[in-house]
C-alpha cells in the first residue's frame, strides 16, 4: 500500500496511485448545498488535500474521480474558472509576503484574463480577474482559499504587521462580497477562526461548517474508515507488535483517535499519524514532531495559565471556542482549533467541557512546554528527566525532589514578577509529574481549601503543599491543619505528605520535608 505522507494534491495521490479514503460524497454535499463556506481544522488533518478535490472536481477532472462516491451523483462535470490561493508556504512576518505572494497568483491570472491599467491594488487586480473570467467563459468563478489565517497567526506579538496583513487580505477576501454575482463557489479554510478582525464580514460571512454534524468527518479518518481501508495493514502491524488485531486497533485509538468537532460527533483520528504510523509500523509521536505553531508558545509565555487544567478538562461555551479573538486572549480557543484539545462532553445547554484528545496530543503539548519553560535549555538532555520518572516510579521521595530541584535549578525564571514566578513553579512541577506518566491535579478544591499538588503513584497518593518564602515545616503543618490527607479517599494506598518551600530570591525549591 502506497501512503501519501507529505502529499496533499488529491491529483498526485490519485494518479500516483496512493491510498485515498473516499470523502467524495461529503465534497458532492458541500457543492451542491451552498456557495460560501468555512473549515477549521488543526495542522496536518487534510485541509489542503480537500481543497485540492474541490479544486479537481471544479475543473471538471471526472477521470480523477473514477470510482470514487460522487462519480456516480454528479452528471454533468463542468468546468469552472478555478482561483486557488494556498497560504500556506510562507513566513509572513514580512510585512510585505502577503502581496508579494498575491502578485505570484495574479500575474498568472492576468496572462490569461487580461488586466486593466487602473487595476493596482490587490483587491481590484483580483476583482479584475475574477469578473473578466466571467465574462470571457461564461461560467461563474470557484474561490479556494487555504490557510486563510497564517498570515495573522504568524504576525501575533507585531501588531503593526498584522494590521497591515489584515488589512490586505480584508481587500483579497472582500472579493466575495463586492464579486458576489461572479462566484460560484468559495471556500476558505484556516486552522483559527479570527471572529473578531473583520476578515470574515468582508468575506460576505461565509458558513462556518467547522463544528456541523453533517461536516465532522470531511478531514480525518473515522474508525469504519480504518477497518474498511486498513484492515490488512493493522493486521500486519500487529503482528509485528506481537499483540492481537483488537489489541492493535486500541492502541491505535488510544494512541491517534479521540477528535471531536460537534457535539455528537462520531471519534476522528489524526490522518497524519496514523497513516503515518501504519507505513512506518511504529507508535511514534508523528503530528507533534511536524512542530508546534508558534503563536501557540508566544501566547502560554505571556500568559499565567494554570496548565493543569489542560489535562484535568476545561470548560468553555461555544462562543469561546469557535473564535480565536484578537489572536492572543482566548488560549482555550486557540488549543482547540489548533488541536491540543477537543469536544469531550456538553452539558445540553450552553457549557462544553474540553481535555486533549488521545496520548500522542497529550504527550506533545507536555513536551512542547517543557521545552517553553526551559527556554532551548537542554536540561542536561534528558538525563535528569529520566532520572526523575525512575524515581517517581519507585516511590523514591527524597530522590524526585532532588531532582525536581535539580531541573527547577536550571529553569531561566527571568521574571520579577512573584506571581508569574509563582505560576511558573507550578507549572513546571505539573509538567515534570505529567510528564513522568502520572495524574496530577493543580489547586485542587477541597472542603476548606486547596491542595496544592496533588498526584498518584501506582503504590502511593502524594498530598503536597508549597510555600513561598516560609519553611517547608509551616508546609507540612498545613497539610495537617486542613486535613487534607483525610480527604482523600484512597483506601489502598498510603498518603504521603509534602511540605515544600519556594524561594522567589533563589528562584527554586529550597527545602521539604517528608511524612509518611
Amino acid at each position: 500500500m502506497k501512503y501519501p505522507i507529505g502529499i496533499q494534491t488529491f491529483e498526485k495521490i490519485i494518479e500516483g496511485g496512493y491510498v485515498y479514503v473516499d470523502k467524495t460524497d461529503l465534497v458532492y454535499k458541500l457543492v451542491t448545498t451552498g456557495e460560501y463556506y468555512f473549515l477549521s481544522r488543526p495542522r496536518r488533518f487534510g485541509k489542503s488535500l480537500l481543497t485540492t478535490t474541490l479544486d479537481a472536481y471544479f475543473k471538471g477532472r471526472k477521470e480523477l474521480f473514477k470510482g470514487l462516491a460522487i462519480e456516480k451523483l454528479e452528471r454533468d462535470w463542468v468546468e469552472y474558472p478555478v482561483f486557488h490561493i494556498d497560504f500556506s508556504a510562507a513566513d509572513y512576518s514580512n510585512p510585505t509576503m502577503v502581496v508579494d505572494r498575491m502578485n505570484v497568483y495574479l500575474a498568472q491570472w492576468e496572462k490569461q484574463y487580461g488586466k486593466m491599467e487602473e487595476e493596482v491594488s490587490v483587491g481590484d487586480r483580483f476583482y479584475g480577474v475574477v469578473s473578466r473570467a466571467k465574462e470571457i467563459t461564461g461560467k461563474k468563478v470557484v474561490i479556494l482559499i487555504d490557510e486563510y489565517d497564517k498570515p495573522l497567526t504568524d504576525t501575533i506579538g507585531m501588531p503593526e504587521v498584522q494590521d497591515k496583513n489584515k488589512a490586505t487580505l480584508q481587500g483579497i477576501y472582500g472579493i466575495m462580497k463586492r464579486a458576489d454575482q461572479y462566484i460560484r463557489f468559495a471556500f476558505l479554510t484556516g486552522v483559527t477562526r479570527y471572529g473578531k478582525l473583520g476578515v470574515f464580514s468582508a468575506a460576505n460571512n461565509p458558513d462556518d461548517i467547522s463544528m456541523e454534524e453533517e461536516y465532522a468527518s470531511i478531514c480525518g479518518i473515522t474508525e469504519k474508515e480504518l477497518h474498511a481501508n486498513f484492515d490488512a495493514e493493522v493486521d500486519i502491524f500487529s503482528d509485528k507488535l506481537n499483540v492481537s488485531k483488537e489489541c492493535m486497533y486500541e492502541l491505535l485509538k488510544k494512541k491517534y483517535d479521540g477528535y471531536h468537532f460537534c457535539t455528537n460527533s462520531e471519534d476522528v483520528y489524526n490522518p497524519y499519524s496514523l497513516l503515518g504510523s501504519l507505513k512506518s509500523k511504529m507508535l511514534e509521536n508523528k503530528w507533534f514532531a511536524t512542530g508546534t505553531p508558534s503563536y501557540l508558545t508566544f501566547m502560554l509565555k505571556r500568559k499565567s495559565y494554570d496548565l493543569s487544567k489542560f489535562s484535568n478538562g476545561v470548560v468553555a461555551t461555544a462562543e469561546t471556542i469557535a473564535s480565536f479573538g484578537n489572536g492572543e486572549e482566548n488560549m482555550v480557543a486557540a488549543l482547540y482549533q489548533s488541536g491540543y484539545l477537543t469536544l469531550k462532553n456538553y452539558d445540553g445547554r450552553k457549557y462544553y467541557t474540553l481535555g486533549f484528545p488521545n496520548e500522542e496530543v497529550e504527550d506533545g503539548f507536555i513536551q512542547c512546554l517543557m521545552n517553553e519553560y526551559s527556554q532551548g535549555n537542554d536540561i542536561d538532555g534528558d538525563y535528569n528527566l529520566c532520572l526523575l520518572r525512575d524515581a517517581f516510579e519507585a516511590d523514591d521521595v527524597q530522590t524526585f525532589m532532588a531532582q525536581i530541584q535539580q531541573i527547577m535549578g536550571q529553569i531561566p525564571f527571568e521574571t520579577n514578577e512573584v506571581k508569574q514566578l509563582e505560576a511558573n513553579f507550578r507549572n513546571m512541577l505539573y509538567l515534570m509529574i505529567r510528564f513522568s506518566g502520572f495524574n496530577v491535579f493543580v489547586e485542587l478544591p477541597v472542603l476548606g481549601g486547596r491542595i496544592d499538588v496533588l498526584f498518584e503513584t501506582n503504590r502511593r497518593v502524594y498530598v503536597m503543599e508549597c510555600k513561598r518564602n516560609h519553611s517547608a515545616a509551616e508546609a507540612l503543618a498545613q497539610i495537617d491543619m486542613k486535613k487534607y490527607a483525610q480527604k482523600i479517599t484512597s483506601k489502598e494506598k498510603p498518603v504521603v505528605k509534602i511540605g515544600v518551600n519556594f524561594s522567589t530570591e533563589e528562584r527554586n525549591i529550597t527545602e521539604w520535608k517528608v511524612e509518611e
